[in-house]
């Protein structure tokens, strides 16, 4: 029985190969040589664990032999275990929906009971692929495989790849590990100067930070805004395109501003950050989005804007107030869209206070989005589920003037699902986490899974809104999968003694969870937005 154990949590067993789905091109070390496709040395080798997984016919073995053989550690990384089907949780940054040559094609549990990994061997497109993979209680084959065939794999692993990635032709949002593009105090992606008021830095997105270099319509960035010199925003756009009457990202003089910017691609893979103010600027790509996937949208564009009157009646939102916003038939969002992604800004509020989105026709959540202070100019990226009637509502806390650029919108069916926000996290209330501040370099592990309207199964990542409170010094925030290192780039920036609001998407770990890092002492609390499915 023990020996059947260990065997469980180091299989991957090939679900049976039906010839709609898969082509075989050879079988067998010998015969596979014979006709020209190598086993790179695995025969000899396949006595040996690599990785600590079971010897001989095994998917995992390959696989993990395969990826040493290219440069990688013997040794097991820490965040694998368990079958094949684990494979793409224990690496959840790594894995996306675009093959690379040396990638490893991935299948969870809807292939077979314990999944299913092999070696690229070949990008023929987007749609097309050959591998090779040896199979418990099977043979070693090499095959041809088709995105429409049937058993296109759940996702690409990305640990030492030997080509360029091709994105497919699915509609998925990719999630990437964090990756600095730019920084224009160290000259990283542009000069090493500020970007003066009323000027703008273009950006080169594609081709670089595992973004690839076609194919790509949209980008996430995180971006900081470093010791501006007056109040200001932000306006990030495709290059070439003309210069939208809109604000991607609100920043407070003297001080340290993060926000996550969703962006069109201009034709030659670059965007256009435009600053009101003077600035130091550094950015970093944390997910995209195919050309034709299933987050569509044109150029940010103005729905409201009650200084104006546009959207709503002209004046300040009351402390207290809520109004609906119809976003349906407006900006290129059709009728039946399931969910906007919207920047929500604050402006000239007469006191402190915070904006919440949500959908029109249910109970207004007690989740803060966007936090503005007096006179303090605030912008979130929301993704906002739609209501009844097309529409979504924007309540506030303190009198404010409000305004929405709808960027985006997600069709019934996609990948990446909004919910109504629900609080899952706050640790001023003991929510999650024992109640208190978070200490200095501290950290919360926190399941996401099964709650707030995420399912307990199927989940890649989840959209948070998360906040640091009141925190005792300067300093930032990180969230990032349950069991993998802790990136290099921040997901939030916060001076001492204000709170600051960010949206993250982040990949759940193999356990279910996200944890949350803050270098200093704060309290931090997490709403779920929404969540990205496999």
């Amino acid at each position: 029985m023990a020996l059947l154990t260990m065997w469980a949590t180091t299989l991957g067993v090939a679900a049976p190969a039906r010839s709609a789905e898969w082509i075989v091109l050879c079988t067998g070390y010998d015969a596979c040589a014979a006709a020209g496709y190598s086993h790179s040395g695995y025969k000899e080798n396949a006595s040996t664990s690599w990785w600590s997984q079971s010897t001989g016919h095994n998917c995992t073995n390959y696989a993990a032999y395969r990826l040493v053989q290219n440069g990688m550690s013997s040794t097991k990384p820490a965040t694998l275990s368990g079958n094949a089907s684990n494979w793409g949780p224990s690496f959840t940054t790594q894995t996306n929906s675009s093959p690379a040559v040396g990638s490893i094609a991935w299948w969870d549990t809807s292939f077979s009971a314990t999944g299913h990994v092999a070696y690229v061997e070949q990008v023929i497109s987007a749609s097309e692929i050959v591998i090779s993979e040896d199979n418990w209680g099977g043979d070693f084959r090499w095959r041809r495989v088709t995105l429409g065939g049937g058993r296109w794999p759940t996702g690409f692993i990305h640990l030492e790849d030997q080509g360029s990635t091709v994105a497919t032709d699915a509609r998925a949002w990719q999630v990437v590990e964090p990756v600095r593009l730019l920084d224009t105090r160290t000259g990283v992606g542009a000069p090493v100067r500020k970007v003066l008021a009323g000027q703008a830095v273009t950006l080169q997105v594609t081709g670089r930070g595992g973004v690839p270099a076609s194919g790509v319509d949209k980008v996430l960035i995180n971006v900081n805004a470093t010791s501006p010199t007056s109040n200001g925003y932000l306006t990030v756009h495709a290059n070439g395109t003309t210069q939208p009457g809109s604000r991607s990202m609100s920043f407070l003089a003297s001080s340290v501003n993060t926000q996550v910017v969703l962006s069109r691609v201009g034709a030659d893979g670059k965007v256009r950050l435009y600053s009101s103010a003077t600035t130091d600027l550094s950015a970093d790509v944390v997910g995209w989005s195919p050309t034709d996937g299933f987050l569509s949208g044109g150029a940010p564009a103005r729905v409201l804007d009650t200084r104006k009157g546009l959207g709503a009646p002209t004046g300040k939102l009351a402390a207290g107030g809520t109004l609906t916003l119809t976003v349906t038939g407006k900006a290129g969002v059709p009728t039946d869209a399931a969910a906007a992604v919207l920047n929500v800004s604050s402006t000239d509020a007469s006191s402190a206070g915070w904006l919440t989105a949500y959908p029109n026709g249910v109970t207004r959540p007690s989740t803060p989005q966007v936090r503005f202070g007096t006179a303090k100019p605030a912008t979130g990226l929301v993704v906002a589920r739609i209501g009844s009637s097309g529409a979504v509502r924007i309540h506030t806390t303190a009198q404010t003037n409000v305004l929405v650029d709808v960027v985006g919108w997600l069709p019934t069916g996609a990948d990446q699902v909004a919910v109504t926000p629900k609080p899952i996290l706050n640790t001023a209330k003991g929510l999650g986490y024992p109640a208190g501040r978070v200490g200095a370099g501290g950290a919360v592990t926190l399941n996401v899974v099964g709650l707030a309207g995420v399912p307990s199964t199927g989940v890649r990542a989840v959209v948070l809104t998360v906040r640091a409170t009141s925190p005792t010094a300067s300093g930032y925030f990180t969230a990032h999968p349950s069991g993998t290192p802790e990136p290099a780039y921040a997901s939030a920036k916060y001076p001492y003694g204000r709170s600051v609001t960010n949206t993250v998407v982040v990949p759940v770990g193999s356990d279910g969870k996200v944890r949350i890092v803050t270098s200093a002492s704060t309290y931090l609390s997490a709403d779920v937005q929404g969540y990205i499915r496999w």
